[in-house]
């Protein structure tokens, strides 16, 4: 088992670099984690996405930030809560160039940057 967003759990999904160059670069921020705050990358490609921790230094700016507390992450993680209903709720703060994301729309689907295996493993601190 691995507790979601910890240094195992990275290990479990970080992959080898994209094939082809990012469309878009989101990185997340969670405040209050077991292990304090907590900021990551998903580096979105044409055919697939990566996980990025912990955020290389001197990175260029992301094209979007997200940030929020554990809660609200673990129940956006569980499926419990939508991230538009987080959103709507002001339970995420995004910051950025929304519409950047707005027009990769097609390319998000089905992307998903965590393998199925390591959802199945996955903890929230129980």
């Amino acid at each position: 088992m691995a507790r979601y967003l910890s240094a195992e759990w990275f290990a479990l999904v970080s992959s080898a670099p994209l094939p082809e160059p990012a469309i878009i670069v989101l990185e997340q921020l969670v405040r209050d984690t077991p292990d304090g705050s907590v900021a990551y990358r998903v580096e979105i490609g044409p055919s697939r996405a990566r996980v990025t921790w912990p955020v290389p230094a001197g990175a260029p700016p992301a094209n979007l930030r997200i940030s929020t507390d554990w809660d609200t992450a673990v129940s956006v993680a569980r499926g419990d809560l939508s991230t538009q209903r987080a959103l709507m709720q002001g339970r995420l703060r995004v910051s950025g160039s929304p519409d950047q994301l707005a027009g990769a729309t097609s390319t998000l689907a089905g992307l998903d940057p965590v393998p199925a295996g390591v959802r199945e493993i996955t903890t929230f601190g129980e």
